[in-house]
């Protein structure tokens, strides 16, 4: 039986890792650098995770979690289809900045653990889809837009998204600092966003 201390030593584990990761690279980082951050020894550490592996899944499940906690959070907010898809082009991108930020992330490390991950993106990509969807499905219940297939449509606004950020980690990559410009793409997609439902837009 899991014990609360214990449950409270594994979230200390996930959190401090998750530093690591982020700062070192999963190839680099070994159990002895998190356990020399946590100020734990090895064998420890090992009574929680026997690999990097699993404990880099565990943080990235973690993340998952509060990832589309956030995202939902945003997409239920009252407002217009446009709206609620603007806030949660906003949370998203709001999120991945500020994690940036807050533990370093270099544009290389970032790619390192998103293909390293595959599995997880994946998974998130497909809660995200449903949720697009869900909001559509609403928006033409309420008249607001025309009949449309949405799955393409929220598939299709996924895909711009995701293009736009990958071209400012792209274009990062090629500068001093490495700093990515995530405000850049913001701007472009809820400026593709109103061209959308523009074109979706039902007349009244």
């Amino acid at each position: 039986m899991v014990t609360h201390g214990s449950d409270t030593k594994r979230e200390l584990i996930l959190k401090t890792a998750r530093d690591v990761f982020a700062r070192n690279g999963f190839a680099k980082t070994t159990l002895d650098d998190i356990a020399n951050a946590l100020g734990m020894n090895k064998s420890s550490l090992y009574y929680y995770y026997t690999n990097k592996e699993a404990l880099i899944d565990d943080v990235i499940k973690t993340e998952r979690e509060k990832f589309c906690s956030l995202i939902n959070q945003a997409m239920e907010n009252a407002g217009t289809v446009q709206d609620r898809l603007i806030n949660y082009e906003k949370s998203k991108t709001n999120y991945v900045k500020e994690t940036i930020r807050i533990y370093e992330i270099t544009t290389t490390i970032f790619l390192e653990l998103k293909q390293k991950l595959f599995e997880h993106i994946k998974a998130i990509q497909e809660k995200e889809h449903q949720m697009i969807k869900a909001i559509l499905d609403e928006g033409i219940k309420k008249h607001e837009i025309k009949k449309c297939d949405t799955n393409k449509v929220a598939e299709l606004i996924q895909t711009i998204s995701e293009a736009f950020r990958h071209r400012e980690l792209y274009f990062a990559s090629f500068t001093l600092d490495k700093k990515i410009n995530f405000d850049k793409a913001f701007d472009d997609m809820v400026f593709t966003l109103k061209l959308i439902f523009e074109g979706l837009a039902t007349n009244k």
